[in-house]
Parts: structure tokens; sequence; C-alpha cells
């Protein structure tokens, strides 16, 4: 079975509790100051959904709450663990915290850049895929595979509840397809 962690913003939980499977840790009240980069290890998939910033070493929680910071991922040992991150600019040229979280040792992060769009009450969007992406890999699909069939599915899904024609459903699918897994170069 595979263990699955989860660090999400405060507003996002009801959302993150359902795409992760497990029960989130919320910033707040959790901050970076009350974090212990040991809690990540160990896991098969760690689910995060905080507000990023571009080129900045951490990520935030609801309130401007430092939620997490670079050096504190380049603690831990984080080898062979999945990432799924919804969080905005983390796929961006340069991103600190695509670096930190490389540089962990993480088998994948699986991210997008710029902007990324989801919903803080149910699996919309990045979130949707970060659901369908764990759930075949609990199903023991491999992770790419597994992110190359949840895309696939939220286009089916899209079709299928005729969301295509409206404008920000389209951009946030936009968002969510370009998705992507990383590596770290070796």
């Amino acid at each position: 079975m595979m263990r699955v962690f989860a660090y999400c913003c405060a507003s996002f939980a009801e959302a993150t509790r359902k795409a992760a499977g497990v029960e989130p840790l919320l910033s707040p009240p959790m901050s970076a100051g009350s974090f212990e980069p040991g809690w990540l290890e160990g896991y098969g998939l760690i689910y995060l959904d905080l507000h990023g910033e571009p080129g900045v070493g951490y990520w935030r929680g609801d309130d401007g709450v430092i939620a997490l910071m670079a050096w504190q991922m380049r603690e831990v040992d984080l080898s062979g663990a999945v990432v799924f991150a919804t969080n905005c600019y983390l796929a961006d040229e340069g991103s600190p915290m695509m670096e930190a979280l490389l540089e962990a040792g993480v088998r994948y992060v699986i991210g997008g850049a710029g902007q990324n769009w989801a919903n803080t009450k149910r699996p919309a969007g990045a979130a949707w895929l970060g659901w369908r992406v764990r759930v075949l890999m609990e199903r023991g699909v491999d992770p790419l595979r597994a992110l190359g069939m949840g895309k696939r599915l939220l286009r089916l899904h899209a079709a299928a509840n005729g969301v295509l024609g409206r404008k920000r459903k389209v951009l946030v699918d936009k968002d969510t397809l370009a998705f992507r897994a990383y590596a770290r170069r070796v």
C-alpha cells in the first residue's frame, strides 16, 4: 500500500483531503517554523497544495503564513517519492522550490508552470488531476503512465460534461493539461 502525505492551505483542506485520500496537514496553523522536515520522509506520494510565487524559496499557506521553505526540503531524503504539487509557479524556469525537491532525491515532481487552478471544496483542475494520479498510483500504475492516463481522463471528463465551451473551465483544463513530470538530471 502506498503511503501518502498531504500539506495544504487551510482553505484547501476539503479538496486536498479528497484528492490526496488522507487528512492533510494545514497551514495555518502549521508554518515553516513548526514544520518538521522529517515528516516528509518515507512516503510514496507527497501531495502539496500551497501558494507559490515566482522565484522565491518558500510556499505560503493562507493569510500569508510561510508554510514550507526550500532549505527544509533539502534537509530530507525523499528518494523514490513522487511529489504532486498544485502550487503555482513550481515548474517555472529556475524555481528554487523545484530545485530543492529534486535535490532531496524525489523520483518525480509533477506540477505546472505559472498560475495553476484548482478548487477549494472538491477536486477540480490541478487537484482533479492529482486525485486521478493518486488513485492510479495506488493501483500500481507507474507515475508517468498515471499522469498520462489522468490527462486523458481529464479530456474525456471535460468533453462528457460539456465544459469545453466555458471560457474559465477551458483555461483551467488547459493549465492542468500542461502539467508534466520533472526528474533530476544526472
